[in-house]
């Protein structure tokens, strides 16, 4: 499994982050999985400000599936606005209608390869079991009333003692994203039994395998801000370091969550689709998860993993060696700290 979290800063910013791990079966682990994707297309980011990603945990193919039914839907749907008024095409989608989307292409997924399950099993589709018949040719009814098989069909239809449909019933999502009215939002999809849409209820949201150590990192968090600073003014440096501890939390408790972090920046202020929403990954990512780790053990200080923080995730201007280096600098054991990254007991 995986963890994707979210967290809200203010009305018009707010970051994501997830792990890259993904289990394979039940005996190997891929340490490559890009989670949390784009589902606005470029020419859609070009012309309208909307920004909206899409990270999914569960089975990779269903993430892609729903990701590229929500791409294609929107491609479509604008080319024929555009093409009626470019007025039009700016007030495209709300962040709001981009939910509902990735959930409608969600549970149309879902119906899908559960369709296909129960066919290659009985021959016959969900339909046809609600209908109770269904023919064999043209001309042969037949009647569905096998008390054993119908029970069967049942349990795949909602996740009854189907092991066979848990690649399907496991998936969960987090959309986030604005559009014009510059309003960031945060809305968890969920395909298990309750089959849900919602947006936070707080500042924070996290999906998952490693949601239930996050959960207990970012409510932790949370209920030490008063109302005023949930709602106006969580420091994006203060959030973003709490974002990283939620994920630290996961990879260190669970079993499902690992490898490197992908991080995601957005603020509806800008303007220019490449500063309105900024990646981070690979080896800055890894650093700045080291310094949030090293910090909570003690090894440097808080103002040093702030002003470290804030130059990795939002500053920029430093480059990784440059801030590695300034990292080892701000220890006063950096060779203990080192072996501590490392994973030796110390």
């Amino acid at each position: 499994m995986t963890v994707v979290n979210a967290i809200k800063f203010n009305s018009h910013s707010g970051a994501m982050c997830c792990d890259e791990q993904t289990t394979i079966g039940s005996v190997r682990i891929m340490l490559s999985s890009d989670k949390i994707q784009k589902i606005i297309p470029t020419v859609i980011r070009e012309n309208v400000k909307l920004e909206a990603v899409y990270g999914g945990t569960g089975t990779t193919a269903i993430g892609d599936e729903v990701r590229k039914s929500i791409k294609q839907k929107l491609l479509k749907e604008f080319e024929i606005m555009r093409n009626k008024s470019s007025e039009m095409s700016k007030n495209f989608k709300t962040i709001d209608e981009i939910c509902r989307m990735g959930f409608e292409s969600m549970l149309a997924v879902k119906h899908r390869h559960i369709n296909d399950i129960v066919k290659g099993y009985f021959n016959f589709d969900t339909n046809d079991f609600t209908q109770g018949f269904y023919h064999k040719d043209k001309d042969e009814k037949i009647e569905i009333t096998q008390k054993d098989l119908k029970e069967k069909v049942y349990d795949l239809m909602n996740w009854r003692n189907a092991e066979e449909v848990d690649s399907v019933f496991l998936n969960a999502a987090i959309i986030c994203g604005f559009d014009s009215n510059e309003e960031f939002k945060i809305c968890k999809l969920s395909l298990k039994t309750e089959m849900n849409m919602e947006m936070a209820g707080s500042i924070f949201e996290t999906v998952g395998s490693g949601s239930d150590s996050a959960q207990i990192i970012f409510s932790d968090y949370v209920s030490s801000k008063t109302l005023d600073e949930r709602r106006n003014s969580i420091d994006r440096v203060e959030g973003m370091i709490q974002l990283l501890r939620a994920t630290i939390a996961a990879a260190k408790f669970n079993m499902g969550v690992g490898g490197y972090f992908n991080i995601l920046i957005f603020d509806a202020k800008e303007n220019e689709p490449d500063k309105r929403f900024v990646e981070i990954f690979d080896n800055r990512a890894k650093l700045a998860s080291e310094i949030v780790h090293s910090y909570y053990n003690e090894f440097i200080s808080y103002e040093d993993t702030y002003e470290l923080i804030n130059e990795l995730i939002y500053n920029r201007q430093k480059s990784f060696e440059e801030a590695n280096e300034a990292f080892l600098k701000a220890s006063l054991n950096p060779v203990k700290m080192g072996k501590f990254l490392r994973g030796y007991k110390i």
